[in-house]
């Protein structure tokens, strides 16, 4: 089969975080036989290869020569979002780009991973302090609306739908108002063969791990604010953002033992690092799967979460991690304690979530999830 996915950003040798968990399922297709090339649009073009797999940025308006020349079974379509908002100075057209895709003669399959989907400023994107974050969330409702009605449009246009998430679906008939009749849940595949399950040392169960973009909808604060003053346990927050001196400040004046770590680790290397912990925090706002919380359950690691948006499909209270509220610093204070006093109730956390995992999120099990999805698409 022939795929042509089209990605708002991709990783290269700069970014090779960025969209990884397309990357990931493009390495998936490959590896099972399908023929895969991105398109991402973009002025800037160029041609590349990332770990194996074939990239063309170009813009817009050469998406249809591009399909031409590929000619795909099927466009895949991850995460379009703010495309509209691009492309109206040039095109002066609220509906350029979903024009682009109408012109296509290829079934399309859309896939929704969270933000997309959401009128931000009911969704903690934006701290509730400070005039600049009170103006963008103020600024961001009538772009969101426009947003989902393009939304709407696009998944109209579309052969079937795939949501990571029952919350993401649930808030994409919301805000769009439309149930498409070919509509899946379809998590974001793990790679447990590179994230393989490891004996947490006894000695790392108090050390914590968060692994997150420093923004506000992820909470990190929260979670800075669970270690204050806490001599017994430290935290260690892996990531970049635009909330990282606030974040820096907090632990200073809360005296969180908190490590920031914002140097880029490896994916080959992440396993490892991760394993160097014992608890994962995932204190999140706003949330729809949570790949980097699932990767270090594949590893072992139990999880202690927020019990919001989409984490509760995944963090099952007492049997793989622990939920709590969301904005409660205490909450996630007793679960570290409760965990580090009470080894077996550690362990058996950490079996199953490694279980989970593998049951669940696998890439093999996803992988057969997407490819009825894709047989569906070619057949409707």
């Amino acid at each position: 089969m022939r795929l042509l996915i089209i990605s708002w950003t991709y990783p290269d040798e700069k970014r090779p975080h960025a969209m990884a968990f397309v990357h990931n399922r493009c390495k998936i297709y490959q590896r099972y036989g399908h023929k895969v090339l991105v398109f991402v649009p973009s002025e800037k073009e160029r041609a590349y290869t990332y770990d194996g797999i074939n990239v063309i940025k170009k813009p817009f308006a050469q998406l249809q020569i591009v399909a031409k020349n590929f000619d795909p079974d099927i466009v895949v379509i991850h995460a379009p979002s703010g495309w509209w908002l691009k492309y109206f100075p040039k095109s002066k057209s609220l509906k350029a780009w979903v024009k682009y895709l109408e012109n296509l003669e290829y079934p399309i399959v859309t896939w929704l991973h969270g933000s997309e989907t959401l009128i931000r400023a009911f969704h903690n994107f934006f701290p509730p302090f400070g005039i600049k974050n009170i103006a963008n969330k103020i600024v961001s409702i009538p772009i969101d609306v426009i947003k989902c009605m393009l939304l709407r449009h696009l998944l109209s246009m579309s052969k079937a739908v795939v949501y990571v998430a029952n919350w993401t679906k649930e808030m994409s008939q919301r805000y769009t108002r439309l149930k498409h009749p070919f509509t899946f849940v379809i998590p974001n595949p793990i790679d447990t063969e590179l994230f393989k399950p490891q004996r947490i040392d006894p000695s790392n169960i108090n050390k914590a791990l968060a692994i997150r973009s420093m923004e506000w909808r992820y909470g990190l604060d929260i979670a800075i604010k669970a270690f204050a003053k806490l001599r017994s346990a430290s935290l260690t927050i892996l990531g970049r953002g635009s909330m990282r001196d606030f974040l820096y400040k907090l632990a200073k004046k809360c005296k969180a033992p908190v490590k920031f770590v914002t140097r880029y680790v490896k994916r080959e290397d992440l396993p490892k690092f991760i394993a160097s912990h014992g608890i994962f925090i995932a204190p999140s706002r706003q949330e729809s799967q949570g790949v980097a919380m699932c990767e270090a359950m594949a590893v072992g690691l139990p999880v202690i979460a927020t019990r919001v948006c989409g984490i509760p499909e995944f963090v099952r209270d007492s049997y793989n991690g622990i939920l709590v509220p969301p904005d409660n610093p205490k909450a996630i204070r007793r679960a570290v304690l409760r965990l580090m006093a009470d080894q077996s109730f550690y362990y058996e956390l950490s079996k199953n979530a490694v279980e989970f995992v593998k049951r669940n999120l696998s890439q093999e099990v996803i992988y057969k999830k997407e490819y009825r999805v894709f047989k569906l698409a070619c057949s409707n």
